[in-house]
């Protein structure tokens, strides 16, 4: 009898993640909702998402001062989405995806290339951004 529970229980949870509603959302997941390719993760983008992020977390901030120069690592389209308050990866895709310029953003098909990175202010918020290019 309790091995029937225990299987009927792990059944249960199997069909839970199969409906997705306890995946995380990762910018490439939600590209591929859109039939779009994935793109591949930049060392250097990632590296200037990272400085930024620790910029607006220590001025507790949010802007895109300097974007030029972050995304001069690129060539053609590049494009930025900041954010605070998620302390996931999966809650700032989705709270992007909910704003239609940052959804055009991660939706972008002249882009091929992405950094990701996050920080923490003294106000206990996590700040992030999110870079896009080429």
């Amino acid at each position: 009898m309790e091995r029937k529970l225990i299987t009927a229980v792990f059944a249960g949870l199997a069909c839970t993640l199969a409906a997705g509603s306890v995946l995380a959302l990762d910018l490439n997941t939600f590209r591929a909702q859109h039939g779009l390719p994935p793109l591949s993760m930049s060392g250097a983008l990632a590296g200037a998402a990272y400085s930024h992020a620790h910029n607006l977390a220590s001025r507790q901030h949010l802007d895109h001062a300097g974007f030029r120069q972050r995304v001069s690592l690129t060539s053609g389209t590049a494009a930025e989405n900041v954010a605070f308050g998620c302390t996931t990866e999966d809650c700032v895709i989705r709270m992007w995806a909910r704003s239609g310029r940052h959804r055009a953003n991660m939706l972008l098909r002249s882009v091929t290339s992405y950094g990701l990175a996050s920080a923490d202010g003294a106000n206990g918020l996590r700040y992030w951004v999110l870079e896009l290019g080429n």
